[in-house]
């Protein structure tokens, strides 16, 4: 390609953000870290797990010289950023796309692009710590490029690979797949993924991602936005051996936006349960830049519910882009880039359920920072959601969102586990009652609008009551959550 949170999810969100009465679940996020100083760049940046459930972090720094750097969780901080491997190939690194990540094991795929050269990929065998020389995926055929690689496993820990093959002057592009017999040290097996879509045999818009996600031994999904005489949408198609043959697909956005370029911004895909899948996008068909979801049958390939995400902007004027999805079972949250906040200008949305997909639009928060945030990625694995971001002022940006409160169940919250508290907005004290009795002492945490713990107390109660200092805190909206007896207790409240 030549051009180019917080805990108070859980109640009452800020920024005049909806409220589900019955949704007392929530997310608590960890201070934000960076993975690397921003002279290392933070474009396209990805995260993934090894087997014992380490983060990986992988990122472009574009320019003259571009380069993928790499670096591993250690439990506090990253290690030190390695440089991946990328032979004599000057990758193509792009803010939205140019690289992507897998993993298996404790191995690490990296793929990336030359637009005129072809599609290389870089393994670790070491969880990220040395890389070997890249091998070519696909070579790019006389008068033709190729960009935008996306890479997943499949059961057997080999890398299945698309990227899109076009025209030199990026026309007529096509979603192409290339799989791995032997864990990414050769490439065979070429098809095009995007064939069952129609219209071409599945002409992709020239510059949006793709995504892929497997399922069980031989089922692989394919997303991506569909170009159809410039109706440019998203479709999803599958094989049922293992990425060989592409013969069914469903068109999942009824969106149907008719536009004459392309607006570099693809689907993603997650799993929820069985064959229940859920893919995320951006479209303008309604002439408004908003973030849609919609669900899909894997098994039938019959597409179920659509819905457009709320406004969670108090601005009169505000778009919604790049969104990502992670989640299993009925545990799943969305996150997307969304302007015209106050102050910060851009900043990140996430949508979390416990209850699948139904319960997102009804759920939302905001992570609130100065600069422009953009490119989240999510992944998600034992009850921590992994978020890895740009921040245009403090560069590549790293947190952990954990599921508290009750658990990933899906069930609505007792009354006895509900906390009211007084008064709201809160004094120099802040009261506090419960539905049920609580131990002679019970802790007490306080979290700001960033989902960062900034008070915690061990309180003394009475019963159903107890009460906190809370003159030490500044304006702003917190959310209380009070542990007692092995039960919690949360709600939100606002300091003048």
């Amino acid at each position: 390609m030549k051009h180019l949170v917080c805990f108070l999810f859980i109640v009452a969100p800020v920024f005049g953000l909806q409220q589900s009465a019955s949704a007392q679940n929530g997310l608590s996020w960890s201070p934000a870290v960076s993975p690397a100083p921003a002279s290392l760049g933070g474009s396209s940046p990805r995260i993934a797990l090894l087997a014992d459930g380490t983060p990986v972090a992988v990122w472009g720094k574009a320019g003259t010289t571009p380069q993928i750097w790499c670096a591993r969780w250690t439990g506090t901080a990253f290690s030190a950023p390695v440089q991946v491997n990328t032979g004599s190939i000057k990758p193509g690194v792009y803010d939205f796309g140019g690289l992507d990540m897998a993993t298996f094991g404790q191995r690490v795929f990296v793929v990336f692009e030359d637009f005129d050269q072809g599609i290389y990929l870089a393994r670790s065998d070491d969880g990220g710590a040395t890389w070997q020389s890249p091998v070519t995926v696909f070579a790019t055929p006389p008068g033709m490029g190729n960009t935008l690689p996306a890479i997943a496993t499949d059961a057997a820990g080999n890398p299945i690979v698309t990227f899109l093959l076009q025209t030199a002057s990026e026309t007529d592009a096509h979603v192409e797949l290339a799989r791995s017999p032997d864990g990414g040290l050769t490439f065979s097996d070429y098809t095009n993924a995007g064939a069952p879509a129609g219209n071409n045999s599945g002409q992709a818009c020239e510059c949006c991602n793709q995504d892929i996600l497997t399922a069980g031994a031989d089922t692989v999904y394919v997303a991506f936005r569909a170009n159809r005489n410039n109706l440019r949408d998203m479709w999803v198609t599958r094989s049922t051996d293992n990425a060989g043959t592409f013969t069914t697909a469903c068109d999942v956005d009824a969106q149907d936006w008719v536009i004459s370029s392309c607006p570099t911004s693809g689907p993603r895909l997650a799993r929820m349960s069985g064959d229940s899948l859920l893919s995320v996008w951006m479209s303008k068909g309604s002439g408004l830049t908003r973030v849609y979801a919609s669900t899909l049958h894997g098994g039938s390939m019959v597409k179920g519910s659509e819905f457009e995400m709320p406004a969670s902007s108090p601005a009169a004027i505000f778009n919604q882009n790049h969104p990502d999805v992670a989640g299993s079972n009925d545990t799943i949250a969305m996150v997307w880039e969304e302007t015209g906040f106050p102050g910060t200008g851009q900043d990140m949305v996430i949508a979390f359920s416990t209850t699948g997909a139904g319960g997102l639009s009804t759920n939302l928060g905001v992570q609130p920072e100065t600069g422009t945030q953009k490119v989240p990625q999510l992944i998600y694995a034992g009850g921590v959601f992994h978020l890895i971001y740009t921040n245009g002022v403090q560069g590549l940006l790293y947190r952990q969102g954990t599921v508290v409160a009750p658990s990933a169940t899906g069930e609505a919250v007792p009354e006895k586990d509900r906390l009211r508290v007084w008064p709201n907005p809160a004094d120099a004290t802040l009261f506090f009652e419960t539905g049920a009795v609580m131990p002679e002492n019970a802790l007490v945490r306080i979290f700001d609008a960033a989902g960062l713990l900034v008070l915690e107390k061990q309180m003394a109660t009475s019963g159903l009551k107890g009460q906190i200092e809370t003159r030490s805190l500044q304006s702003g909206m917190y959310s209380i959550m009070v542990v007692a007896d092995a039960q919690i207790h949360t709600a939100t409240f606002l300091r003048l």
